[in-house]
């Protein structure tokens, strides 16, 4: 069964490139734009990983980590966090993240960071 990938960021070109990718990669992947639909689109789809940019309109990518943390309805499903602002991760919202990526990013390593990700998953099931 492919893992299932949720992409959240306000730039749709990299929402397009990175699902293009991911599922020709073998993932499952749902995308999502609006930062405020998020939420709920993640609860719906009860994905495995989250890619998520932090720097977003309306509802950060922090405050959003923060929410799927807290609900248990979520508590196995991991996030990435995606941002051209590292800045704005500190010593006290970095625990929301498994794996912080500093865009831009090569497809290729990303493809490379999942592979290895869900190899440890499998690994510790």
């Amino acid at each position: 069964m492919a893992h299932k990938i949720f992409i959240i960021d306000d730039e749709k070109s990299i929402l397009f490139l990175s699902k293009a990718i991911l599922v020709t990669a073998g993932y499952s992947v749902s995308t999502e734009s609006d930062s405020t639909r998020a939420y709920q689109a993640v609860l719906d789809a009860k994905p495995d990983l989250i890619l998520m940019d932090i720097a977003m309109p309306e509802v950060n990518g922090i405050e959003l980590a923060r929410n799927i943390r807290v609900n248990p309805a979520l508590k196995d499903t991991h996030i990435f966090a995606l941002t051209g602002m590292p800045e704005l991760i500190n010593e006290h919202n970095k625990i929301y993240f498994e794996k912080i990526i500093i865009k831009p990013f090569h497809m290729d390593s990303l493809l490379a960071e999942l592979k290895s990700f869900f190899a440890k998953q499998t690994v510790a099931v």
